[in-house]
């Protein structure tokens, strides 16, 4: 390699870390959360992983540790909630619950092509950071998620979400923005019971896999889950 060639080289390496810095010195955390929460409600499909629980008086109690997959309108998600274990299909207006005491699959007829009226927020993670309005967001960093550098930002909005809103308040989110996507990579919440202030919510949830192709079909009710 040529002289000419090495300081060309050198140049570029010096140049791309100077970029990085003035592109991540001019994000505004506002813009940033705007723009990412809307391009989420864009995605068709997504896999996330969702753990949910509270606490009373120092005490934690877990609601559901889950995986899942969305496309579309239709859900599938296998874990735990209530320290039981779950397995649910929602796919056309039909909810496909395995029961794990008769070993047999329940098919429900929702009534609904909407799984956010179900008031279940393992099945729409998303409709847990949707937020009527935003007065501060605050930039916290920057931290690495799955090897993906995204911006921290905490805000304390309030709320769409109907199931949220009538038993919570005092909300406060951190999110982690993929700023280069515009797309949000893992985001948590907490809030404080309307009732009981010493009892707190906390919901932690990633996505991965957004926008990647995903098929979720009914599951074959003749035969029990292995």
């Amino acid at each position: 390699m040529t002289i000419t060639s090495l300081l060309i080289l050198g140049g570029f390496l010096a140049y791309r870390p100077a970029m990085d810095y003035y592109v991540k010195s001019k994000l505004d955390p506002q813009v940033e959360l705007s723009e990412s929460t809307q391009k989420m409600a864009q995605i068709v499909s997504y896999r996330y992983v969702l753990k949910s629980g509270f606490t009373v008086d120092g005490r934690e109690e877990v609601i559901s540790e889950v995986e899942g997959e969305k496309e579309q309108a239709n859900t599938h998600l296998k874990g735990e909630m209530v320290n039981t274990p779950v397995e649910i299909y929602y796919i056309d207006r039909t909810i496909y619950n395995y029961d794990s005491f008769s070993e047999k699959w329940l098919v429900i007829d929702s009534g609904t092509t909407n799984s956010e009226e179900l008031l279940i927020s393992e099945l729409n993670p998303l409709s847990n950071f949707r937020f009527k309005s935003v007065s501060t967001v605050e930039k916290v960093g920057f931290e690495p998620v799955d090897g993906t550098e995204c911006l921290l930002v905490s805000c304390q909005p309030s709320v769409e979400s109907q199931l949220l809103e009538s038993l919570w308040d005092n909300f406060n989110y951190q999110v982690w923005i993929d700023y280069k996507q515009q797309i949000i990579r893992k985001a948590n919440l907490e809030a404080i019971n309307k009732q009981n202030p010493n009892t707190r919510l906390s919901i932690a949830v990633e996505f991965y896999d957004i926008d990647q192709p995903i098929t979720i079909e009914p599951p074959d009710t003749a035969k029990p889950v292995n």
